[in-house]
């Protein structure tokens, strides 16, 4: 299969993918907020939500070992690709049960000193909390799977590994309304078992698809490699820690102050905002091995190239789902949930926010992964967005509404969009002008130029399905046409048009 054809199919089977599970996930979040009540949603947002955090986690593992086993098919060799597909194994191993006895000994402060939870359902809490940590061992130690995967851009597999999990989650939120014990355990377990789901067929997948691959760790186990692979994952899992952190620390200050109810309406938006960066992050699924392949080829040119196509293609995918959705919140959320917990509509907006900002790193953080010197960078960004906890706390103390803590995300993200193109310019080469350029002023004018006649119609209109109907459509014809007028420079427009050619060929075929 050559380049383009590869590009073609991988495109149609990650867009049936992401239209089966974000149909899945919709349904799914009012099923389980029913199920369980304002309050337990909350708090299995509270705690069980870790495991939406921890999926970032092992994304960030997973780009670690594809970084290493793409820079391997890069150089050609299927004996260096085996040392780092069985030294990834080893370490994986040894770093989850390194997060789970950290994990296990936070545990014991957390619900006691820390957590404003009815005592009632303290109990139950500690219950999911292990099961949290249950799940988050084996999606560890799942991830050399599925980086092997993205690395040989087999987009088909990780397509139907993913459709089935959340074909499994969606059963198991339906399965709530038949168990008459206590749902909230119940449906913890369940998250946990289709971790372990996910870890067998991975591992089935990778045995019988990839012959070439040993599973044999005395003979391709390599110290020297586990240390490079140890010091990156180390760095990249601090960085996902940080992250981690900055998300539940500040769900944790919230509910201190405002207890269980504010997790619900947080953990909504973050329920929104995962469905729209899955969105995001399986469109430009594809175009992660290439750029690690081509810091394998010495090629920094092309790495920087495919840098700046990541990040535009991520910030677009983004804006034009984000956008309508943040200007027909209130009528969104109305339609989607039938008892609307307080403060979901301004966190659904604010952290779709959040998210499109963080889509113009994609490609700077993408290309500094690649080079391998993240151990200065990660520790910055780590710090940067922790002291998100901290600020929150003040402002919450301070008598603030909640909704502030995300606008401090939004000044503190934009912080670190500097950050990372100060480190991509020091070291890929990366132009911080020409970024700016290239990728930030055209998208941020698409998006700037499209918002203006929704937004005049949703002033204008009363709330209805029409006007949701309207300023949608609007929004995205607007913003294909000055998309394709502003942002896009010749050589994109080209790669679209061939791109074009080719699915109206595969279309012509199949029919």
């Amino acid at each position: 299969m050559n380049t383009a054809t590869r590009v073609v199919f991988n495109t149609v089977v990650l867009y049936i993918k992401i239209i089966v599970t974000t149909l899945i996930s919709l349904v799914s979040v009012p099923l389980i907020l029913k199920a369980l009540g304002a309050d337990d949603y909350g708090l299995f947002n509270l705690v069980l939500g870790v495991i939406a955090m921890l999926a970032f986690l092992n994304a960030s593992l997973a780009i670690s070992t594809q970084r290493f086993m793409s820079v391997a098919i890069g150089y050609r060799s299927s004996e260096k690709l085996n040392v780092i597909f069985n030294t990834a194994l080893v370490l994986h191993l040894l770093m989850g049960l390194l997060l789970v006895a950290v994990f296990e000994i936070c545990g014991f402060f957390v619900f006691d000193y820390f957590l404003n939870i009815n005592p009632e359902r303290i109990p139950a809490a500690k219950t999911i909390y292990q099961y949290v940590v249950f799940a988050m061992f084996f999606g560890i130690i799942s991830v050399p799977y599925s980086a092997l995967m993205n690395a040989k851009e087999n987009m088909l597999a990780f397509c139907v590994v993913a459709v089935i999990d959340s074909v499994l989650k969606l059963l198991l939120a339906l399965s709530l309304f038949f168990y008459e014990n206590d749902r909230l355990v119940f449906y913890g377990a369940g998250i946990a078992f289709i971790s372990i789901f996910n870890v067998i067929v991975n591992r089935l997948y990778v045995k019988k698809r990839y012959k070439e691959i040993s599973f044999s760790h005395k003979r391709y186990f390599d110290s020297v490699t586990f240390k490079k692979m140890f010091g990156f994952a180390g760095w990249n899992t601090f960085g996902s820690v940080a992250s981690l952190g900055r998300n539940q620390g500040v769900a944790v200050i919230m509910n201190l102050f405002l207890g269980t109810a504010i997790n619900a309406a947080y953990g909504i938006a973050n329920q929104v905002n995962g469905v729209l960066v899955n969105i995001s992050a399986t469109c430009t699924k594809s175009i992660n091995p290439q750029l690690m392949q081509s810091e394998g080829m010495g090629d920094r040119a092309r790495l920087r190239k495919i840098s700046y196509t990541l990040s535009k293609i991520s910030i677009i995918i983004m804006a034009f789902f984000a956008v309508p959705l943040i200007i027909e919140m209130p009528y969104i959320i109305k339609l989607w949930i039938k008892d609307v917990p307080a403060y979901t509509v301004i966190f659904c907006q604010l952290v779709l926010v959040v998210s499109m900002l963080q889509q113009y790193s994609n490609g700077l953080m993408s290309a500094i992964q690649a080079v391998g010197k993240i151990g200065r960078y990660q520790l910055t960004m780590g710090l940067l967005l922790l002291l998100n906890v901290p600020i929150c706390y003040v402002l919450m103390r301070a008598g603030y509404p909640p909704y502030a803590c995300i606008i401090c995300f939004i000044l503190i993200e934009i912080i670190c969009l500097i950050a990372r193109i100060t480190f991509a310019q020091r070291l890929v080469g990366m132009a911080k002008l020409l970024f700016t350029g290239k990728v930030i002023l055209p998208t941020l004018s698409t998006i700037m130029i499209s918002s203006v006649l929704p937004l005049v119609i949703r002033l204008c209109m009363p709330e209805s399905f029409i006007r949701l109907t309207i300023v949608c459509l609007l929004y995205m014809l607007i913003f294909v046409f000055s998309l394709w007028i502003v942002a896009l420079d010749k050589t994109e427009k080209q790669f679209a048009k061939n791109l074009f050619v080719i699915f109206k060929q595969k279309f012509k075929k199949a029919h």
